[in-house]
């Protein structure tokens, strides 16, 4: 793509003195180099362009889903427009800075965003998507994970994958079912500076004395922040310079291999059932039976997931929905499940409807069942197996069930920031108090840089 001067820094034009040159300095910081290819492309282009964060999925079936649409055709005959898949990093920080850096400049480099649920206010606002008019079968996908993307009575993405904390536990083992044993457990969670400590730490305040705080579009009082959210976080001191000491360094990754390496529990997202279904240390000598198992995870969870949405800037709106309500289907839902290991978004993919959609109704498909691949070989077993992927369905619609979202606002990445920094500072038992904690927090949520 060929830049006019000034257009990537169009979007800070208003600002002035050092606020603009810190916002210059970020937009290079951010900026995708040139080795990108929706860098090269310009704007008179019938090819798609997908943005978004490394493919983790079992077998890639991101990638497998954007071939299987570069393979097929329109019900008339005609082909699809070539889509490709970028991935942008395998963290959600970069992931944000550098979608959103794209998008303010105005660039049309993507066509297809998937963003994390948390993106939708600020991106809707900010005018960087287009409202999804025509995507059909809304009422299949689960409620709370289609409302993340909405804003303002309009919808501007939809359901992609979604998250709920699920509980990781070694076979033999009976695990906790009150949030407080689980603390006292030696539990893995995701305790590192970054998204993943405001996710587990909400989860903390929300199974102790602060439910319905911090969630959606509710905002609490600085005296709530102060006399329930910060009370909750200092309660979890004591359990995080002891047995959950070792998550401080965790993240999802570190947290699986921690678990497999044989600590007995573990906090994490759908898609590590099919990272240790895979992985030879958790399964039975035979190669059949696991060696761990998975259900929801005590009390309230965090909705995480990644959302679909259109750029307002495509150059190719209409096929970029087009793209949407593809990867968005029943169909590709399935395949992402079975064979990629995330959750799904709609009922259908788990064999539910809205009217039936009980944990014990869970009906799934092993990923060859779903495609050409030929099956296991007589003495072998496809893993995860049909009775291991509906174990895994049950204890998604079960978490669900207790799932919140994390703040709904434009600013939810200071939020984030600042109130990941103001916990750490409590687990430190670095001098903030619990004043300082709910001014800071509370000036996060209006986009404010703040710390304790």
């Amino acid at each position: 793509m060929k830049f006019l001067p000034g257009d990537r820094t169009a979007w800070i034009s208003a600002a002035s003195g050092a606020a603009l040159m810190l916002a210059a300095g970020l937009a290079v910081l951010f900026w995708p180099d040139e080795s990108y290819p929706a860098m090269k492309a310009d704007c008179n282009r019938e090819e798609l362009f997908v943005a978004g964060g490394t493919d983790v999925s079992l077998k890639n079936q991101r990638r497998a889903l954007i071939r299987k649409w570069n393979e097929e055709r329109y019900a008339d005959g005609r082909p699809h427009p070539h889509a490709t898949l970028v991935e942008v990093s395998d963290s959600t920080d970069l992931q944000h800075s550098q979608i959103k850096a794209v998008q303010e400049s105005g660039s049309c480099a993507y066509d297809v965003l998937i963003m994390d649920n948390t993106w939708t206010a600020q991106f809707a606002e900010g005018g960087y998507l287009r409202p999804l008019d025509d995507i059909g079968g809304l009422g299949d996908f689960f409620p709370a994970a289609l409302r993340t993307g909405e804003r303002d009575g309009k919808q501007y993405a939809v359901p992609f994958n979604v998250d709920v904390g699920l509980l990781y536990f070694h076979e033999g083992r009976t695990p906790p079912t009150e949030w407080s044993r689980l603390l006292s457990s030696g539990i893995a969670l995701q305790l590192a500076d970054y998204d993943g400590l405001t996710v587990n730490a909400l989860e903390a305040v929300w199974n102790d004395d602060g439910e319905g705080l911090l969630t959606g579009d509710d905002r609490p009082s600085v005296e709530e922040l102060r006399t329930k959210v910060y009370p909750a976080l200092e309660r979890l001191t004591s359990p995080v310079r002891g047995p959950l000491a070792p998550s401080r360094q965790f993240d999802e990754p570190k947290s699986i291999e921690a678990f497999a390496s044989g600590t007995g529990l573990m906090r994490n997202w759908p898609y590590a059932f099919s990272s240790l279904a895979t992985e030879p240390r958790m399964r039975a000598p035979d190669g059949g039976r696991l060696r761990f198992g998975v259900r929801a995870l005590p009390g309230r969870t965090v909705l995480g997931g990644q959302n679909l949405a259109v750029s307002a800037k495509s150059p190719n709106p209409d096929a970029a929905a087009d793209l949407v309500e593809f990867l968005s289907g029943t169909d590709s839902q399935r395949l992402l499940f079975s064979c990629g290991g995330f959750a799904p978004g709609r009922y259908s993919a788990l064999g539910l409807t809205p009217e039936r959609r009980s944990p014990a109704h869970v009906n799934v498909q092993t990923c060859w069942a779903l495609t050409d691949e030929p099956p296991p070989a007589p003495g072998e077993t496809e893993l995860p197996d049909h009775a291991q992927l509906t174990q895994l369905g049950q204890a998604v619609i079960t978490a669900l069930a207790r799932a919140e979202p994390r703040p709904v606002t434009p600013h939810y990445s200071t939020f984030s920031s600042t109130f990941r920094g103001c916990v750490q500072k409590i687990f430190d038992q670095k001098g903030t108090d619990a004043e300082s904690f709910a001014r800071a927090v509370n000036r996060s949520l209006d986009g404010q840089a703040a710390s304790c």
